[in-house]
């Protein structure tokens, strides 16, 4: 199965890009904009967020990878550096796992390795019935004042509105669903430390919800990462810091990958 919204841009070594929740793939709108002047930017977004069409109950973490690896194939792509932000870290650790031959890098930006706590989980799980007994409005709500930092929400009005516009496209069924897929997530500590491809880790120094200590952990179990902490960033920092993010992201495929420089 492949997405029913992807967007291709650009051309040179393929960078595929995967969303945070409960959001959509407009949140890598800087990076598109920016970073396909020089390398092939690719973005979907996932069933049950904006375009991305019906939710399909049951979908795990590891269907996502599937996913993204599928649209790969559509687009006869063989190999790809594969960024994703929170959520999409967690997709693109599951891809790693999954479909290591379709990976050139990682780009592990405000996300963390590890699995949920049985606490966590079952949290998960009560924010998913909430949500489908009617709750979603709230659910989103509270999401709005966590996703972005302190310093992004005092000035810059247009981020938070851009935040709102995509926070609006989550449904019901995709933002329950995808809660308790994150909640089944495997553990991916021992994989990534494994890890024989390039990495570079991004974090928010504001960033409440997994907070930089999570890229901190991630980097001390893989000496070989790279690691950037983005200043006056929340957990969206390739939105609140997309000059910095994009910097850190060019910088790094073009260390590693020079003869993709387009």
């Amino acid at each position: 199965m492949i997405p029913a919204f992807y967007t291709d841009d650009g051309s040179g070594m393929p960078l595929l890009l995967i969303h945070a929740f409960p959001l959509n793939a407009a949140i890598w709108q800087p990076q598109r904009r920016d970073l396909a002047r020089r390398w092939r930017v690719v973005s979907f977004t996932l069933p049950g967020f904006g375009r991305g069409g019906p939710f399909r109950a049951g979908t795990t973490i590891d269907d996502c990878a599937d996913m993204a690896a599928a649209m790969m194939d559509e687009l006869h792509i063989d190999r790809a550096a594969v960024g994703g932000c929170s959520m999409g870290g967690y997709i693109t650790l599951a891809m790693q796992r999954r479909h290591p031959d379709r990976m050139a890098a990682m780009i592990l930006s405000n996300t963390r390795a590890g699995a949920d706590s049985a606490e966590v989980a079952e949290g998960r799980a009560a924010q998913a019935a909430d949500i489908r007994g009617g709750g979603l409005e709230a659910f989103l709500a509270g999401m709005r004042e966590k996703l972005l930092g302190p310093t992004t929400r005092a000035n810059a009005p247009d981020v938070q509105r851009l935040l709102d516009e995509i926070l609006a496209t989550a449904t019901v069924e995709g933002t329950a669903g995808m809660l308790e897929a994150m909640a089944g997530r495997r553990d991916a500590s021992a994989q990534l430390a494994d890890s024989d491809i390039p990495v570079c880790l991004i974090a928010g120094a504001e960033d409440t919800l997994i907070p930089p200590s999570e890229a901190e952990a991630m980097h001390a179990s893989l000496p070989s990462s790279e690691l950037h902490v983005l200043p006056n960033s929340g957990h969206l920092s390739c939105l609140e810091r997309p000059t910095l993010f994009n910097n850190v992201v060019d910088t790094f495929l073009a260390r590693h990958f020079p003869a993709g420089h387009g």
